[in-house]
């Protein structure tokens, strides 16, 4: 399973790389979009498996690392509007703090 079309390669090397000016609610939005296709993608892997009785073993697991690449898309989305979030408070923190009197 070194390489089947490339996909190995894409799998391992899936990064998220975002907006630097998307607010938390672009990325969740972004990760709730990332794990819809995961969730999709199962159903999809549930129904030929369903239809057929049996599923391709040599294209199983790289069907299950692409799913395993949306979640952890759909993850490292969630942690950055998490990161934002934090962000945003504490300058809204500093600002308040250097504004008082």
């Amino acid at each position: 399973m070194n390489n089947v079309f490339g996909e190995p390669w894409i799998i391992r090397h899936t990064n998220y790389f975002s907006d630097p000016s998307a607010g938390p609610d672009e990325l969740l939005n972004d990760a709730t979009e990332w794990l819809h296709y995961a969730y999709n993608s199962l159903k999809l892997l549930a129904e030929l498996v369903d239809e057929r009785g049996s599923i391709d073993v040599h294209r199983l697991p790289i069907m299950l690392e692409g799913i395993a690449a949306f979640v952890d898309m759909g993850t490292r989305c969630a942690t950055q509007a998490h990161m934002r979030m934090q962000w945003q408070q504490v300058r809204g923190e500093a600002k308040s703090a250097v504004t008082a009197p």
